[in-house]
């Protein structure tokens, strides 16, 4: 079995799980990504540098990918979103903007984490949103 696609789901979700930290301890997700890697010894797997580059990517143009999804998401401010759908939306989001997999893969994966870590509703929501960022980009 091709060991790529298991790390780079892992490497999304432990992203997901950082950014989701970071925001919940209002720390940047890089130093929180650091710190973990350290203590959890991360930067020893195969999947741990597709993972930093999300972790980072996203820091870097959180701004941008927020107004991407408010615009993107009916009825739905950025505010009032749970912070495990939000962390994967941005996660998908800079992944659609960067073009790190076809779309149906970025779209699946993010379906599959929100499935995983949030609510019932949270794969439909994750998969409108992103699907209308990914007709927007043409």
């Amino acid at each position: 079995m091709d060991e790529t696609y298991p790390s780079r789901r892992k490497a999304r979700k432990h992203a997901v799980e950082v950014l989701y930290s970071a925001d919940a301890r209002d720390e940047a997700p890089t130093t929180v990504l650091r710190d973990t890697a350290d203590r959890l010894g991360w930067a020893k797997h195969g999947w741990f540098e597709f993972s930093r580059e999300i972790v980072a990517g996203v820091a870097d143009e959180t701004e941008a990918l927020d107004e991407l999804i408010a615009s993107s998401s009916e009825h739905w401010p950025i505010e009032r979103m749970p912070r495990t759908d939000l962390a994967i939306l941005r996660v998908g989001t800079w992944e659609l903007e960067h073009e790190t997999a076809p779309v149906s893969v970025v779209v699946s994966e993010a379906v599959h984490l929100a499935n995983e870590l949030s609510t019932d509703r949270s794969g439909a929501f994750i998969n409108g949103v992103l699907g209308k960022i990914a007709a927007q980009r043409g």
